[in-house]
């Protein structure tokens, strides 16, 4: 599965702590390596429109060594290249100052975590010691600006793209699923109807149904090769995408007495990329139209490893399309965009006009729009629901293959430039120097 920006930083972290238990005492080569860390973390905190005013502008041609501190400059450092790889369909997470101010945080503690290593080796009075104590309090600052404690929001979900360029069918299916998410993604939910959401409830379904075929072929195939663990795994995922369909077929129902719309079929852009998915899909687990036997969709363990990505692109994609549908309803909810029967209407709303004078000329409408949120219980719980259930589901796929970073995005991405440095502390730009070029107009390098 494509690891996220959180998953980056959750290993940085990580090996911040292993520099920190297992760093050996060297002065050159770990004043070095730090300087490297430093760059990265400059660079890093670039793309999350911060910076350290007592560093200014680092050297981002140093090579960190192969020891614990340079591991950690390059975990820093992968984390600034998936942000500089972002498209315009995700770029908008970039803009949400909360989510900022947390990942700026997260990456000042791990840098302090650094700072710590070299502070147990470098001796009081030495040349630039007075610097790095300023650095690290400057660090130390920058990892308690985070007063909200509330994680890093739709930041953390970034992705370094999509699957590799397909070579194979079972390739294929993650291929088009990224593209479906991404199809998603690229519509604003003020834009969508319930025409919308009622396909892309039932896209939902669809892919669910699919992925839960395969996981129950994996578990019965005796070629398979797994083990029991990988079995129990399957099964609850299963159990989990029973109880998500179960929460969709409310929704489903639900669609039918909450309406924005007169009806008709969705043209959004996301249906034509499902419905590429959905027949490559059909094309893996049927032959002459008819449905494959476990041993023969699963013919090895090495078929049955691809088949458990493809399971886990399958749920992550679905995972961030039903989060984009619960975005659109709570939308339409608020601003008032849904319409309800009258009679519904009547009973839930003590103060209901009764619109008297009216003849037979101008009946009474049958429907009615209202933003108040318990007309729309049924429909939001279910979401819920599915939601949660759906997330579990991804979970359990993302257990069953590992957090990896071998997929990569499909194509070349144009480099963007990272915005300007913003104070966190007075959330002003600060006015570019001859020791502080501004950030803003430099080119895109992705050399640490």
């Amino acid at each position: 599965m494509r690891a996220t920006y959180e998953d980056l930083l959750r290993a940085a972290r990580r090996t911040a702590v292993n520099a920190h238990l297992n760093a050996v005492s060297d002065g050159p080569e770990l004043i070095t390596d730090w300087e490297v860390v430093l760059a990265a973390t400059v660079r890093h905190l670039r793309w999350l429109r911060g910076g350290l005013v007592s560093i200014g502008h680092a050297d981002q041609r140093l090579k960190g060594s192969d020891s614990p501190l340079g591991r950690l400059a390059t975990a820093i450092g992968a984390g600034a290249d998936m942000l500089a790889t972002q498209d315009p369909a995700t770029v908008s997470a970039l803009d949400q100052r909360e989510d900022l101010a947390a990942a700026r945080a997260e990456i000042g503690a791990i840098a302090l975590i650094g700072a710590k290593v070299v502070l147990r080796s470098i001796h009081v009075g030495s040349p630039g010691f007075q610097q790095f104590l300023t650095v690290m309090l400057e660090l130390d600052h920058l990892a308690r600006s985070d007063t909200r404690r509330a994680g890093l929001g739709a930041l953390g979900g970034l992705t370094a793209g999509g699957p590799p360029v397909p070579g194979d069918r079972l390739s294929l299916i993650s291929w088009h699923a990224a593209r479906w998410e991404r199809a998603h993604d690229a519509v604003p939910a003020r834009t969508l109807l319930t025409r919308d959401l009622r396909s892309t409830t039932a896209q939902l379904r669809t892919v669910c149904g699919h992925a839960w075929h395969l996981a129950s072929h994996l578990r019965k195939a005796a070629t398979a090769d797994l083990d029991t663990c990988q079995r129990l795994d399957l099964a609850a995922l299963m159990k989990a995408l029973r109880a998500f369909d179960t929460g969709a077929a409310v929704v489903t129902d639900a669609w039918r007495r909450r309406v924005s719309d007169v009806g008709g079929r969705s043209n959004a852009p996301a249906e034509v990329v499902f419905l590429e998915l959905q027949a490559t899909l059909a094309g893996v687990v049927r032959h002459d139209r008819r449905l494959l036997s476990p041993d023969a969709l699963v013919p090895n363990g090495r078929v049955a490893a691809r088949l458990l990505d493809v399971v886990d692109e399958l749920m992550w994609s679905a995972d961030q399309v039903a989060r984009k549908q619960q975005e659109a309803v709570a939308g339409l909810i608020l601003h008032g965009r849904l319409f309800v029967p009258q009679r519904e209407a009547k009973m839930l709303e003590v103060a209901y006009p009764s619109r008297r004078g009216r003849t037979g000329m101008h009946p009474r409408a049958r429907w009615v729009r209202t933003n108040l949120p318990n007309h729309f219980e049924q429909l939001t719980d279910a979401l819920t629901w599915s939601s949660e259930h759906l997330g579990v589901a991804s979970e359990i796929a993302r257990r069953l293959t590992g957090t990896s970073n071998h997929a990569r995005p499909a194509g070349k991405r144009h480099g963007r430039i990272p915005a300007p440095y913003l104070d966190p502390t007075t959330l002003r730009r600060a006015v570019a120097g001859p020791g502080f070029p501004d950030p803003g107009q430099e080119p895109v390098d992705l050399v640490r």
